[in-house]
């Protein structure tokens, strides 16, 4: 794979993109979840939402782990800028969001009581136990309606990004770089496309941001 990398430079730069982009979208278990101190302090305001700073500490901790894990040195953490980097991921998050709610898109509760009933976690016996479910929400401190919520929010953001993805157009270079690599390596060919689709997803997102009304609290950076 690195062999192939090093053959492709433009699809190593579309690579690094999709995982630097691809945070944006939270794993359901470890979510960010939904604000559940109205008064807590805030971080930055998207419109008239709020990111509240234990939503970002959530976050920025769950960042700091994954960092941990790869880089194991604080020097090399501290080059990724990480405050800073989740908190953009956040409010791309929010933004999306806001997004998807303004085209119509749904998360129904039929949706989000599959996922749950289907989480191998909430299982005994092979089979969802609502008695196992509230008690690892309780070993994770937080509610089944923040949790559920959380859901909801996760499924949204994937459904707006398989959908604005779709538009992602191939160049002519674009489509030389995944022919020659496509006989090679059928998953590097994959995530070549989702890296394409990973930078349509900013592009629009950008593009909302910039007719949005978004402030940052610099103090909690």
């Amino acid at each position: 794979m690195l062999k192939i990398m090093r053959s492709h430079k433009f699809f190593t730069v579309f690579l690094l993109g999709f995982l630097t982009i691809a945070l944006t979208i939270v794993f359901i278990f470890w979510g960010v979840g939904p604000q559940q101190n109205p008064s807590a302090a805030v971080v930055a305001r998207v419109n008239k939402k709020r990111i509240t700073l234990p939503e970002y500490q959530r976050a920025y901790e769950k960042a700091y782990k994954r960092a941990r894990e790869i880089y194991k040195n604080d020097e090399e953490i501290e080059k990724l800028n990480l405050r800073t980097r989740v908190l953009d991921e956040l409010i791309d998050r929010r933004v999306l969001l806001d997004a998807a709610a303004d085209a119509g898109v749904r998360a129904t509760e039929k949706d989000i009581q599959e996922i749950i009933m289907n989480e191998p976690a909430f299982h005994r016996d092979g089979v969802f136990d609502k008695g196992v479910y509230v008690k690892r929400l309780r070993l994770i401190r937080t509610t089944p309606a923040a949790f559920e919520n959380g859901i909801r929010e996760d499924l949204l953001l994937n459904r707006m990004w398989r959908l604005i993805g779709e538009t992602a157009e191939l160049s002519p270079r674009d489509t030389e770089i995944l022919n020659s690599i496509k006989g090679d390596n059928i998953q590097l060919a994959e995530s070549f496309l989702d890296a394409k689709k990973a930078l349509a997803v900013k592009a629009y997102v950008e593009g909302l941001k910039s007719r949005m009304d978004i402030t940052i609290n610099e103090d909690f950076l």
